[in-house]
């Protein structure tokens, strides 16, 4: 942190499993002490909810696992995610506070470091559908490639072996690149004259991006995810905005390779209502923000 300021701290308050089209994944909500949002992971693992032996270790928070009180019951445990397994009318089964994921299970030869995306809120986009930009596509899309079976190489010991994907998207509530909802609208009206989403963000007198990763980093940490430490992996990180990766490194997230997030409607480009809107929107950021996306 910089000199003076809080080091960012992040409780997990609630996790659950969500059926996607794309899989299972487990939300956790997230409170803090930088803000009063809550912020989101959503963690796509198949060791949450298989006993089978294990290719990696499980993806877990700590401190949603962690004993929060000396009277705390199995059941308030099992309430808030802090459970093993797969919920059932009869099954519930809490989890081990005093277990520590990362080191007790080692990583299957061949087996890649959990693929992650930190993906800012877009009511607009994820919401309302909105075709000024590509936010709801892309974290569909990420739900999408993590979840994507791996196919391990045969080896010595073992023939070809598929596994199913695994990582997590944080969801940060950084609306608008982090100007907030209100002044976002007033750009898009702004965007409706004539200028680029920069400009605008520049004549209402905000920065181009206003948003922070240090929440993402304290997240990930928590996850067991990218840590400098000893046993835990690296993570790969699914991107275009090499903003985003030199963020993760300054909170000392091992970044392994970064994975390039290429839109479905930027590889299937047709003529379509509005699609000059999104074209000059992906325009810009990779003009004038740098991101690396192949026009």
């Amino acid at each position: 942190p910089k000199p003076g300021a809080t080091l960012v701290q992040v409780k997990c308050m609630a996790r659950t499993r969500i059926p996607t089209p794309h899989g299972p994944a487990f939300l956790h909500l997230y409170h803090n002490n930088r803000d009063a949002k809550e912020h989101l992971a959503i963690v796509i693992d198949p060791a949450q909810t298989s006993d089978d032996a294990l290719a990696a270790p499980p993806i877990r928070s700590r401190s949603l696992d962690a004993v929060w009180s000396e009277t705390e019951t199995e059941a308030e445990r099992i309430i808030r995610g802090a459970y093993v397994g797969r919920l059932s009318p009869t099954l519930q089964r809490p989890s081990n506070p005093t277990c520590h994921h990362s080191a007790s299970i080692s990583v299957m030869t061949g087996v890649p470091s959990p693929l992650i995306r930190i993906h800012s809120e877009c009511f607009t986009g994820e919401t309302v559908g909105s075709m000024r930009c590509d936010c709801g596509e892309q974290l569909d899309e990420a739900i999408r490639q993590i979840s994507q079976p791996i196919t391990l190489p045969a080896t010595s010991s073992r023939m070809p072996t598929i596994i199913p994907g695994r990582g997590a998207i944080i969801y940060l509530r950084q609306e608008g690149r982090g100007i907030g909802l209100l002044s976002k609208i007033r750009a898009y009206n702004l965007q409706d004259m004539g200028h680029d989403t920069v400009t605008a963000n520049l004549m209402l007198g905000h920065k181009a991006d206003e948003r922070g990763y240090e929440l993402a980093g304290a997240i990930l940490r928590d996850l067991g995810l990218g840590s400098d430490h000893a046993g835990v992996e690296g993570v790969r990180v699914l991107t275009n905005n090499p903003d985003k990766v030199e963020a993760l490194l300054r909170e000392n997230i091992r970044v392994v390779e970064r994975v390039p997030m290429i839109p479905r409607s930027w590889q299937n480009r047709k003529p379509k209502a509005d699609a000059k809107n999104l074209d000059k929107y992906l325009r810009t950021k990779v003009l004038r923000m740098g991101h690396m996306l192949p026009l």
